[in-house]
């Protein structure tokens, strides 16, 4: 996580969360082929995180999040054996 990043004007802020929506966006629509295969079932509470790079990552939940962030949401990983990708695909959109 970028835990030395802190947005201070509205401007800042609004770019911030710009980034990471457009990671989140990118990971689960043009790097679908990229994001399927680093949510290795086997591993447990896997996140995706966005960044205001606009670059994602498939990580472990961190130990420490900031307290002006929310939570990531846990187990992008979980229930998708057996899925077809379509529909985990769907239900990592939805978390």
């Amino acid at each position: 996580m970028d835990a030395g990043y802190n947005p201070c004007t509205v401007e800042e802020v609004f770019r911030d969360f710009k980034g990471r929506k457009v990671a989140l966006i990118k990971a689960l629509t043009t790097d679908v082929e990229e994001f399927y295969p680093q949510c290795d079932p086997e591993k447990e509470n896997l996140c995706l995180y966005g960044f205001p790079s606009e670059q994602w990552e498939v990580n472990l939940l961190a130990e420490e999040v900031p307290p002006k962030l929310p939570e990531p949401a846990l187990g992008i990983n979980f229930a998708r054996d057996g899925m077809q990708e379509k529909d985990w695909i769907f239900g990592c959109c939805t978390q």
